[in-house]
């Protein structure tokens, strides 16, 4: 039998592994009411698992130079299957939050490696790549929402979906990491910074602030979609997963076509319309309380968080004097380390002004950033 090229591989790689963030965002309300907390303790769920992602960030790079993204993906691959069985039975937040945490530092440590692998393919191959390799993560959270939503639909338990999960992806995440090559890695000049710890040039700064906005709005999603339409919107079973659903079906068609988009029309355009689509989007959410408003708020939202994230990635990559997964690093650590402060946060909102309300710190942060990015056109204009 043929092998799958590494660049299909890399793809469903991101794909398997979303399927899970999907199961994860739907069953979030399953998840709160089991712990019998509120949201603010759903908000120290997402911080343990930030610190968790960060500690792990941080050492990822130097493990990837010693062995390689191959091995990392392995490893990281078994663990995020396995851990998921124990989740059902969990009742204690503060138990929770010790697994989330080790969740946490598997997941940043894939994080690091598969976009390192894909980076390093967009340098091989000479062409943009990274926003369709992002295509096939929010294809991976929708379907694994898609799923659980239908499994939540027809009262199937949260152990079956999550037993179905993993038999299923588990075997198919380690065959195909059998197909990565074991050193795509591209060569790194020895002045080349690798380590996170130096004085960062204002550009990966600025696609470091970025992400961190984006973050907050595709994590509200993951963490507070399925919550906002049941407890703001007021709909169960099917219609809980909407948000996550109508979200990432417009960042697939966002995303498959970002690399074509961006070729035609430069990196500072697409920003421009993208930060557009999300402040409108979040005017939208924050104020409106139909179906039909939280449909196209989150469809709108999903457009807007599509790019800006791959863009982040692939730029931050290619910095000169920076090794590709040092600026890799910084990216994924900003994105991350916006979930250290924020879950609190805004589950102290949403407890004491409304869920919809998580959205209006958002609106103001896009706000602002549009002044600093217009002041890098020239740079960003690529």
């Amino acid at each position: 039998m043929k092998k799958v090229s590494d660049i299909h591989a890399i793809k469903i790689i991101f794909f398997i592994t979303a399927c899970y963030v999907g199961l994860w965002a739907i069953r979030i309300p399953t998840i709160k009411d089991q712990l019998q907390t509120d949201y603010v303790g759903v908000g120290y769920i997402m911080l343990s698992f930030a610190i968790g992602s960060i500690v792990a960030m941080i050492f990822a790079n130097a493990l990837i130079l010693k062995i390689s993204t191959k091995s990392i993906l392995t490893c990281t691959l078994i663990a995020e299957g396995c851990l998921w069985l124990p989740v059902p039975f969990i009742q204690e937040l503060w138990l929770f939050m010790g697994f989330s945490f080790i969740f946490g530092m598997s997941y940043g440590a894939f994080e690091i490696a598969c976009n390192v692998y894909a980076s390093n393919l967009e340098v091989r191959e000479k062409k943009s790549m990274m926003s369709g390799f992002h295509a096939f993560w929010s294809l991976g959270v929708l379907f694994g929402s898609l799923i659980t939503s239908f499994l939540l639909e027809w009262n199937y338990s949260f152990i079956f979906n999550i037993l179905l999960y993993v038999i299923i992806f588990l075997p198919l995440s380690l065959y195909f990491v059998l197909c990565l090559e074991s050193q795509v890695e591209t060569k790194t000049e020895d002045s080349n910074k690798k380590n996170i710890f130096f004085i960062w040039p204002l550009l990966i700064v600025l696609l470091a602030l970025i992400a961190m906005a984006n973050a907050l709005t595709e994590g509200s999603v993951d963490a507070w979609g399925a919550l906002y339409m049941r407890d703001f919107i007021q709909v169960d079973g099917f219609y809980i997963g909407l948000a996550t659903l109508s979200f990432n079906i417009f960042m697939v068609i966002g995303r498959f076509s970002g690399d074509w988009v961006r070729d035609k029309i430069g990196v500072f355009l697409l920003i421009f319309f993208l930060f557009l689509s999300t402040i409108i989007s979040l005017i939208i959410l924050s104020n409106f309380n139909s179906i039909y408003a939280a449909i196209i708020g989150f469809s709108l939202l999903g457009i807007g968080a599509s790019s800006i994230v791959p863009i982040a990635y692939s730029l931050a990559g290619k910095i000169e004097g920076i090794d590709s997964g040092v600026g890799i690093t910084i990216i994924s650590i900003a994105v991350y380390g916006t979930f250290i402060g924020a879950p609190a946060s805004l589950g102290f909102i949403a407890n004491n002004y409304g869920i919809n309300n998580i959205f209006i710190p958002m609106l103001i942060i896009f706000m602002i950033l549009i002044i600093p990015v217009s002041f890098y056109r020239k740079k960003l204009s690529v």
